[in-house]
């Protein structure tokens, strides 16, 4: 599962959206999660009716770009499975690089992404998800 949360809170900092003719916000910062197709966290990544039920969601997720090019990201996860609750905050490292409103992130395991910037806003368009990010 932890890849699962790993791909979907990438493809939440990652994709593509955003005013690329006008001067690019500067993507050093703080960054939130608040929404996933369009509905608030947490963000239900897999659900079985069961018996018994189980569900994963992508309760947080923040991502801070240091000015340096490297960036940290802590998400935090809540699975349910029956009556079993346990809630899980994981973190990963890599790096970033910013060519006006284009972003290209490469993660901890090698895997980089473009993404898009439009003020406080990353919007998120990839794989069938949207997220949207705002700076803290």
């Amino acid at each position: 599962m932890r890849k699962l949360l790993l791909a979907i809170a990438s493809l939440a900092i990652v994709g593509c959206g955003g005013d690329s003719t006008g001067p690019a916000a500067n993507v050093a910062g703080t960054w939130n999660l608040q929404t996933v197709n369009g509905n608030a966290l947490p963000y239900t990544v897999a659900f079985v009716a069961g018996p018994p039920v189980y569900r994963l969601e992508l309760v947080s997720d923040v991502f801070v770009a240091a000015e340096n090019g490297t960036y940290t990201e802590a998400f935090t996860s809540r699975e349910t499975n029956g009556t079993t609750v346990n809630t899980t905050t994981e973190n990963d490292t890599g790096t970033w690089s910013q060519n006006n409103a284009n972003i290209t992130i490469t993660a901890s395991d090698g895997t980089a992404s473009t993404a898009a910037i439009s003020g406080n806003t990353i919007t998120v368009n990839q794989d069938g998800l949207v997220a949207v990010y705002k700076r803290q």
